[in-house]
């Protein structure tokens, strides 16, 4: 008896070590997230000089696809109030604060069209999150975000998170938003955010969560203009019928999505639309939408050209979400954790949350090995799209599992490039091209004078290489250094 007791005190005392041992090697996350900078002290720092007078700049220019070298910038507040070439002035020298970027490139800050203010990692969305998110978005030189729904919180959230961010209360992009979104009852996002929230589907708040249950009693006036009343900037609809080839979900009809984006024009709304499927996407572009969030990745698309014809014709964006392809790749194997470009600027907390082994596990129990397919599908319709002419906006669903803020918008410029696109153009989707579709693009997307002083400070030029965006030295947002 002494004996079997004794083994078996050994056999415990092996599982309650495995378990020690397991608990440090994946679950246990020593960090907590981090605000890097102070924006009282980055603001006060700015208050301390009249302007910048920023030297020997090569400028790139995003329009023309072409580097103007060797070019001084005068900041003047938040605005571009001059540029020239050639010797710097005494007259300026003496009045403003001067920095030689020695022959550096700038071009203008990112700007990445979907996004959620969350971590990026294996975490729920949590309070502690946001401000992280929003601060990281801007270190990385992401100066603009639009965030399609909060992924476990409402927009009055977001229009806080807002109003903080113009009040110069919390560092972070401007941000422009959809608010709450528009679901079929019982439909997605419902078993996602279940098992992101970790409750049960019947038990998830909808106001909480910026959830609308839309059916033909569901008073869309109110809502839209409501929407308008607080300075939300789109409307978002979901139209998901089978997400990742898992069990089919209820969806909205036509009917009902022709009805909202009938209406939303009214109140000045474009509608932006959740699809991943082939018919999901054909019924979406009918009906009229403005923006096509996520490229399909259930097939590949090339029985469909007349659509994109349509959808150039029609001016139906497309904000890709390519890193998404890889979400599922980088959550089975995190090999994006070797990239020094991530370790060095994002929270230990996220990146430390992806060597979870077991929960990595669970996560991708939850979703069909058709996920896995979507570094093919999804870069094959891209490249059809994009040859059709259809008009494309960088964006990249951060926040996501694996889909890292800010650095995703980097990746998501790479695999652009990849699939067909050329540098110039990947450039010009995270520019120019959402600065026209905002309606801003007399005061921002690009470098010229009289324009925002919003731009980002390379050591390499990204005409030349797309990843030299990540050669990434300074951010200025508004005529503010971060850093």
């Amino acid at each position: 008896m002494k004996k079997f007791l004794k083994y078996a005190l050994y056999v415990i005392g092996f599982f309650v070590l495995l378990g020690i041992v397991a608990y440090f090697t994946w679950f246990h996350n020593p960090h907590e997230h981090e605000l890097w900078l102070d924006p009282v002290s980055v603001f006060e720092e700015r208050a301390a000089h009249q302007g910048y007078l920023i030297a020997n700049a090569n400028v790139v220019d995003v329009e023309s696809g072409s580097i103007v070298e060797k070019q001084n910038l005068l900041v003047i507040d938040d605005r571009i109030d001059h540029i020239f070439s050639g010797p710097l002035p005494d007259s300026l020298t003496q009045l403003y604060t001067v920095i030689d970027v020695s022959d550096r490139y700038i071009m203008p800050g990112l700007f990445d069209m979907h996004v959620h203010i969350n971590s990026g990692g294996l975490l729920p969305p949590e309070v502690s999150n946001r401000k992280p998110a929003l601060e990281q978005f801007l270190r990385y030189g992401v100066t603009s975000i639009y965030t399609l729904g909060g992924h476990g919180f409402n927009e009055e959230v977001t229009l806080d998170l807002r109003d903080k961010q113009q009040n110069k209360e919390i560092l972070g992009p401007d941000i422009y938003m959809t608010g709450d979104f528009l679901t079929e009852p019982d439909g997605y996002p419902l078993t996602l955010l279940s098992m992101m929230l970790g409750v049960p589907v019947e038990e998830i708040d909808l106001d909480e969560n910026g959830i609308i249950f839309f059916t033909e009693n569901t008073d869309l006036d109110h809502i839209l203009s409501e929407k308008k009343r607080k300075g939300i900037n789109g409307l978002k609809i979901m139209l998901e019928s089978n997400l990742g080839g898992n069990n089919p979900m209820p969806r909205l009809s036509n009917e009902m999505v022709k009805k909202a984006t009938e209406k939303a024009p009214q109140y000045d709304l474009p509608v932006f639309i959740h699809v991943t499927r082939q018919q999901d996407m054909r019924d979406a572009v009918e009906s009229g939408v403005n923006v096509i969030g996520h490229t399909v990745g259930n097939v590949v698309m090339e029985d469909d050209l007349a659509l994109f014809e349509k959808m150039r014709v029609d001016s139906i964006y497309l904000t890709p979400t390519l890193s998404i392809a890889w979400m599922f790749q980088y959550t089975k194997d995190p090999v994006l954790l070797g990239d020094p470009f991530l370790m060095e600027n994002s929270s230990k907390r996220t990146t430390r949350s992806l060597k979870n082994w077991p929960i990595r596990q669970m996560v991708l129990g939850d979703w069909d090995d058709e996920v896995f397919t979507y570094k093919e599908t999804m870069p094959a319709n891209f490249q059809l799209m994009h040859k059709a002419g259809v008009p494309i906006m960088m964006g990249t669903d951060a926040g996501n599992l694996a889909v890292i803020p800010g650095y995703s918008a980097h990746f998501e410029l790479e695999l652009m490039t990849r699939a067909g696109m050329s540098n110039a153009e990947a450039l010009r989707s995270a520019t120019t091209v959402p600065a026209h579709f905002l309606g801003i693009d007399q005061e921002a997307g690009n470098i010229a004078e009289g324009k925002q002083a919003t731009f980002i400070l390379l050591e390499k030029n990204p005409l030349e290489d797309i990843r030299n965006t990540r050669t990434l030295q300074r951010v200025m947002h508004r005529g503010t250094w971060i850093e």
